[in-house]
């Protein structure tokens, strides 16, 4: 009784779909230094750490905010619910298609995709798949409390 309880908790913390396993039109291997953690904060659980320290500086918004951008495909329900819940919650956000945009495929795998989707960036913390409170905790810290 208690096992199908625990699958389904699993599920709904970290829920997302999964590409087929194939690369982005011109997409590169993933490295192990994009996976460097920020060192005043400590990951959020279902995040991925921050890109490396030599990355560009993440995009803000006019008023100072993290910028948002979801990565998301068409069929995927969670990169729906992601979509709902930024349009809900009126936060400004840019939604790149990662298989209709090739520049957004490289620029999904260069912010820490590895298949799953959506990705969700505030700034430089990251999401792959879908947690409602991750992305409440996310934007807190991007400032859209």
């Amino acid at each position: 009784m208690r096992a199908p309880l625990l699958f389904a908790l699993a599920l709904a913390v970290l829920a997302g779909c999964k590409l087929e396993p194939r690369q982005p039109v011109g997409a590169a291997e993933p490295t192990a230094e994009a996976a460097a953690p920020m060192p005043d904060r400590p990951p959020l659980p279902g995040a991925q750490p921050a890109p490396p320290p030599d990355a560009p500086p993440p995009p803000t918004t006019a008023d100072g905010k993290a910028a948002v951008t979801l990565y998301v495909t068409e069929w995927c329900p969670y990169c729906q619910q992601a979509r709902e819940y930024m349009a809900a919650e009126d936060i400004p956000h840019r939604v790149v298609d990662i298989e209709k945009d090739e520049a957004g495929a490289r620029e999904y795998q260069a912010r820490g995709g590895t298949g799953g989707i959506p990705l969700v960036a505030v700034g430089t913390r990251v999401m792959e798949g879908w947690n409602e409170d991750v992305a409440r905790d996310m934007l807190d810290q991007g400032g859209y409390d």
